[in-house]
């Protein structure tokens, strides 16, 4: 079984509903590593050393979070830049080649409006791109994301179906 690590990216845990789910349905996996970023790092400080560690110990590398004015909360840049740096993930040494690269992701809006006729006029697969295109880069395999619509309004119901389907899709990535 894969050794999965979670990077949890969400600047305000406290008040989530569904990332607290998914991450709740994710812990019942043995082969799971949370890695709660804003908790590790609320100032911006990466420990890379510690970071690049984690990711070698670990087989999928998922990095969770809100969808955030289209993309991802501002740490998880600052920790692709600090982290996956020239001679760790790339140039002279690829030490993530062939492992896999996850996004999940919260929005607050309907599968509808990412759509050509959705406001946001796109899916949420093209905002994730630069995603897709950092995991080619450093030689990782990008595997589709998982994607929790209308979290502002999702019923109890639909959410609890949604978090085992992501215990499901987890563990699915790590046969």
């Amino acid at each position: 079984m894969k050794k999965v690590l979670i990077n949890l990216v969400h600047p305000n845990m406290k008040e989530s509903k569904i990332n607290k789910q998914l991450l709740s349905e994710a812990t019942k996996l043995d082969n799971v590593t949370i890695n709660n970023l804003y908790e590790k790092y609320p100032d911006f400080k990466i420990d890379f050393e510690r970071e690049q560690k984690l990711l070698i110990e670990h087989d999928v590398i998922i990095f969770q979070f809100p969808m955030y004015w289209l993309s991802s909360p501002a740490l998880l840049k600052e920790w692709f830049d600090v982290t996956l740096t020239y001679g760790f993930a790339y140039g002279t040494e690829y030490n993530l080649k062939n492992k896999d690269f996850v996004v999940a992701t919260t929005t607050g809006s309907s599968s509808k409006e990412f759509a050509s006729t959705g406001n946001n006029e796109y899916e949420v697969a093209e905002f994730l791109r630069p995603f897709e295109g950092t995991a080619k880069y450093i030689q990782m395999k990008y595997k589709k994301e998982f994607v929790c619509y209308e979290s502002f309004v999702i019923s109890d119901e639909e959410l609890d179906k949604r978090a085992k389907e992501y215990k499901q899709y987890i563990e699915e990535l790590s046969k």
